[in-house]
């Protein structure tokens, strides 16, 4: 009996899916298909995944002559959906990948309210500068909405990753290979990560740079301190987005690989 022909019989004997095995070791459905239809065979990490997952020994699932009469002889576990439930939920590659793509969700929302935050006071600087008394005042209603926008588009943004129960649960675990996918993720990121730290504070520490600049003109005007007002708060809001985003993204990966 090939290799094919005992990860089929032992997969419909647990009662999955070519998909949902597929996810428990960490491939996709069509690789555990061409596996069954002997057109690939699995690398030797993934055989070892496979025999530990339906607690079988590698001999049985290598030796041709071997079949399915002779899983007691082999070391046979309990079966599969068993071992599955004393282990505690397994977190699929697809699991991980969801939770990754809402965690970039939810820092784009940050990203976004913490601008609005920062540009709430613009439009009120720059109406103060008209002469009418009313002014003033519709800047500051201006400022008002742009704050509650911005606490709206917070609050949705948290919710992003609110659905990811496994993150909460004291006992999932992820599925065989994933952990070296989401640290090649990492790897990935971390010159992302480190360019977004020193641009970040490049950013906040040249943001006094404007209004220094401003003080040089003794005939300054009014509009000209505004305007270097304006740019550095721009400067100094987009060196907080900076660090924030990476910060976000890197502390994803960090979640998922403190699971087990």
């Amino acid at each position: 009996m090939v290799l094919g022909e005992k990860i089929t019989e032992l997969r419909k004997r647990s009662g999955l899916s070519q998909e949902q095995f597929g996810d428990k070791i960490g491939v996709s459905r069509q690789a555990v298909s061409k596996w069954e239809m002997s057109q690939t065979t699995p690398d030797l990490n993934k055989i070892m995944a496979v025999a530990e997952f339906f607690g079988v020994s590698t001999d049985f699932l290598l030796k041709d002559e071997l079949g399915m009469s002779d899983l007691d002889s082999c070391g046979v576990a309990p079966a599969a959906s068993e071992v599955s439930k004393s282990a505690g939920q397994t977190v699929s590659l697809e699991e991980v990948q969801a939770f990754l793509a809402a965690t970039r969700s939810k820092t784009r929302g940050f990203i976004i309210a913490i601008i609005l935050l920062f540009l709430s006071p613009i439009p009120g600087i720059f109406l103060s500068l008209g002469k009418s008394n009313n002014l003033p005042v519709a800047g500051t209603m201006i400022q008002i909405l742009l704050l509650i926008v911005a606490a709206v588009i917070l609050i949705l943004a948290v919710n992003k990753t609110s659905s990811f129960t496994f993150l909460k649960s004291s006992d999932a675990e992820l599925a065989y290979g994933v952990r070296g996918v989401v640290e090649e993720y990492k790897r990935d990121f971390d010159h992302t990560h480190l360019l977004g730290i020193i641009i970040g504070v490049i950013l906040l520490i040249a943001s006094v740079l404007p209004m220094m600049v401003c003080s040089f003109f003794t005939d300054t005007n009014g509009f000209l301190i505004v305007l270097c007002a304006v740019i550095m708060l721009l400067m100094f809001a987009s060196g907080i987005c900076s660090i924030v985003y990476v910060c976000m993204i890197s502390s994803g990966f960090k979640r998922i690989l403190k699971m087990r």
